[in-house]
């Protein structure tokens, strides 16, 4: 008679699950979800630990991703500074990848909440007189569906006596915050993700060891906006409020809009200024009928409770008007919503680097208007990062550039 060893297929298994590196995640918003997710889909145990998360029920105090304008953008954004040319570079490779992502995305639209729809960019200046426009002009020229058009101006509707005599446009991902903040959600859960709401203070540095045997992580990545500020010691992050007027756009106060418009920011204002510049303007359609208008760049503002009686937003809303002027015919009665969200802007631009103390932690924050355009650009390198610290070097970074 043949002896038969019992099986034990519970060792096997608790083995493999702890060969299996863990990763914890700072923060819910894009930046780290994306994060999370990519993870995930390279074989890591990923908890995300946050103080809030994307929720389905709308509420006054939504993360600032789920309000992002999110338009897709070649750097540098039309409501950020310049960045130094090695950001620059750096930052497009980011922006691409994300672009790649998105339109790929873009094929399950009403599942995602990503479309590629026309946008145009409008300037006060010749964009031949603008150095760095000029130059995004001319490396956008290799993506699908850019045009630069002397006659834009006659063939739409926006007000020349703003002073616009030039444009340009191209086909970008607009993204619907709301619909693709859940979806991650969803996508990082389906996979495994643990979520933690925990709301975490002082340096990481200093108690990086404890938080990685509490969450039973390898590694920590700082994903946290604005409280890098706390959580990295970083005095250079800040916030940069913006504020979006939400209005219906359903053909019945003026002809239905399906492209994005924008006046870009161009200044030089210093980072600790309060300065509002209300020469930024953007018009985005959403997918739910809807219209988002904006916007204001203003630094070091963090108090959210605004509404259209604080001056800032009454001139917002008339210059938006001014500009486009078939929404003249909307009044104070239909906005629907005053949305306002902190950027988290870093002077210095994006931080994405392990800490200089603590080689367990990573850091991906500072990401200003730019989070939704880089995040899976960004999440990428984080990956790549991660798996080198790991030594699982069969999985390496690969641009879609």
């Amino acid at each position: 008679m043949d002896l038969q060893l019992p099986a034990m297929p519970s060792y096997s298994k608790t083995l493999t699950r702890r060969r299996i590196p863990r990763v914890m995640i700072i923060g819910a918003g894009v930046i780290g979800m994306t994060c999370a997710l990519q993870l995930l889909e390279r074989g890591y145990r990923v908890t995300v630990v946050a103080k809030e998360f994307a929720s389905p029920v709308l509420n006054a105090q939504r993360l600032t991703s789920e309000i992002a304008g999110a338009l897709w953008e070649w750097p540098p954004a039309v409501c950020g500074r310049h960045a130094d040319e090695d950001s620059l570079e750096r930052a497009k490779v980011w922006c691409m990848d994300s672009y790649a992502k998105f339109v790929e995305m873009a094929m399950s639209a009403e599942e995602t909440g990503v479309f590629v729809k026309q946008s145009v960019f409008y300037f006060r200046d010749r964009v031949e007189d603008i150095p760095f426009q000029l130059d995004k002009m001319n490396e956008l020229s290799h993506l699908p569906g850019f045009q630069h058009d002397d006659g834009l101006i006659e063939q739409t509707a926006v007000n020349s006596a703003c002073g616009i005599v030039d444009a340009y446009q191209h086909m970008a991902p607009m993204i619907d915050t709301a619909v693709f903040m859940q979806w991650l959600y969803k996508q990082c859960r389906k996979k495994g993700c643990r979520f933690v709401h925990d709301d975490i203070h002082g340096l990481l540095r200093d108690q990086a060891e404890e938080l990685k045997i509490k969450y039973k992580s390898q590694l920590i990545v700082n994903c946290s906006g604005l409280s890098a500020k706390e959580l990295a010691g970083d005095e250079d992050v800040y916030p940069s409020r913006g504020v979006i007027l939400k209005v219906r756009n359903d053909g019945s106060l003026m002809p239905k809009l399906t492209h994005s418009m924008c006046i870009s920011a161009i200044n030089d204002k210093p980072h600790d200024s309060k300065q509002i510049d209300e020469d930024f303007v953007y018009i985005l359609p959403r997918n739910d009928d809807k219209l988002w208008l904006g916007g204001l760049v203003q630094p070091n503002q963090w108090d959210r409770d605004l509404t259209l009686s604080y001056p800032p937003i009454r001139t917002m809303f008339d210059k938006v008007k001014e500009f486009y002027p078939p929404l003249r015919n909307y009044g104070d009665e239909d906005v629907e919503e005053v949305l306002v969200g902190l950027r988290p802007a870093r002077k210095g631009d994006i931080c994405l680097e392990w800490d200089p103390v603590s080689p367990s932690v990573l850091h991906n924050y500072g990401h200003g208007g730019s989070g939704v355009t880089f995040s899976w650009g960004c999440a990428s390198e984080v990956c790549a990062m991660v798996d080198h610290a790991l030594k699982r070097h069969k999985l390496i970074y690969v641009s879609r550039l």
